[in-house]
């Protein structure tokens, strides 16, 4: 498919690009039918009257009519040749064929990707996704949206002047929750079953669902067939969908935030610039690394937040339990930080419980404050001060 220009120049080349491809097309079209013509005029029994052009010329006309018929036929989807009564096998994991209305008669279309929410069944039949999410789904669609909240939360406290917890920050802080929640929530009633807060989704079998443009089958080597689709829809797109009215909500939320808590200058403008560079980046790696952190994003997040975790008390000066702890307490800025890292390694463990060994959720939940109290008792023991060389 062809992308329209956007400018004078991207104009001229397209027509420059398009033009010339016609013309060396042609020149190999008349050169082959000629080409043609002329072999079979030397086997033909014909071989020595004259040459007649006119009849030479309706030839070259009508098949070149012919192969600009064929092509369109092929770009507009409709060989209708490869159409069958009945339901046959296809190549490939992810070929299959949905029905087609042909007049008074319904077919079966030729094999090829199914249509959006919908993917091939064991008898290569394209059926409708009328699944629910499982819990695991709708845990990853959580986390994708809390890395693009965490990510904003983080370019804010790194970018704003003030070590504490303004009113500004927090004010901020407070804006992006509410962007990201809304966007979700505009996400999950624009996806069917439209205008409620549940999805229809095709159930993830195996991680080569995530990258179905991989499995194009090449039966006899003769042609490819384009199969890639959506196998696990929405699951894919639904965050590209979250991304980019995330990005509309920022522009229409925190422009207001800003004026109502008098923030101005670059403590203003410096997080939407980071939000905006957040957001592709994060669309980037989702596109890529879909399948793969779909799989493995529970041991992510609790990676992360145990490092995380760790990061935090080691930056305070005083080492000692009862120095942490009363910083801990006092201070709200680490008490949220210190919940927030509760929060995220909680919604880890039960995502990966979940996935293993449901039954032993209750027993994993209480896990949840070992990071902070085993870091607390075993600060002494790792004091850098402490250690002396003897």
């Amino acid at each position: 498919m062809f992308l329209p220009p956007t400018t004078a120049l991207g104009a001229g080349l397209y027509s420059v690009a398009l033009y010339g491809g016609l013309v060396l097309f042609s020149a190999f079209l008349l050169y082959d039918t000629q080409r043609i013509v002329h072999s079979a005029e030397a086997h033909s029994p014909y071989a020595g009257r004259p040459y007649d052009p006119v009849n030479a010329s309706i030839s070259i006309y009508l098949d070149t009519i012919n192969i600009f018929v064929r092509i369109a036929t092929i770009l507009a989807g409709g060989n209708r040749k490869r159409e069958v009564q009945t339901l046959s096998k296809c190549p490939g994991y992810y070929c299959g064929r949905h029905l087609v209305a042909n007049g008074n008669e319904t077919k079966w279309s030729a094999c090829g990707s199914c249509p959006r929410g919908s993917r091939v069944n064991n008898t290569w039949a394209c059926t409708e996704c009328s699944n629910s999410p499982t819990e695991y789904d709708w845990m990853y669609l959580c986390f994708m949206v809390l890395i693009g909240l965490l990510a904003q939360w983080y370019s804010i406290d790194i970018m704003t002047s003030n070590a504490q917890l303004s009113l500004k920050t927090f004010g901020i802080h407070v804006s992006a929750l509410i962007e990201t929640f809304l966007s979700a929530i505009v996400t999950l009633l624009i996806h069917q079953p439209y205008g409620t807060l549940s999805l229809k989704s095709c159930t993830v079998e195996q991680l080569s669902d995530w990258y179905t443009v991989l499995h194009n089958p090449n039966p006899n080597y003769e042609e490819v067939l384009h199969c890639a689709q959506e196998a696990v829809y929405p699951l894919y797109s639904i965050v590209f969908v979250h991304y980019g009215i995330s990005v509309f909500m920022l522009f229409s939320i925190r422009p207001l935030v800003n004026k109502i808590f008098q923030i101005k200058g670059q403590s203003a403008s410096r997080p939407i610039y980071a939000a905006l560079y957040l957001f592709p980046i994060l669309a980037l790696i989702h596109g890529i690394m879909a399948g793969l952190i779909y799989y493995s994003f529970p041991s992510i997040i609790i990676l992360l937040s145990l490092m995380s975790h760790a990061f935090h008390f080691a930056s305070r000066t005083d080492q000692s339990w009862r120095a942490l702890l009363y910083d801990t307490v006092s201070c709200v800025h680490n008490l949220v930080v210190v919940v927030g890292h509760w929060v995220l390694h909680g919604f880890g463990l039960v995502a990966l419980t979940y996935w293993l060994q449901p039954e032993i959720l209750i027993a994993i939940i209480t896990l949840v404050p070992l990071p902070t109290c085993l870091y607390i008792v075993l600060s002494r023991f790792t004091d850098p001060v402490k250690f002396h060389s003897d």
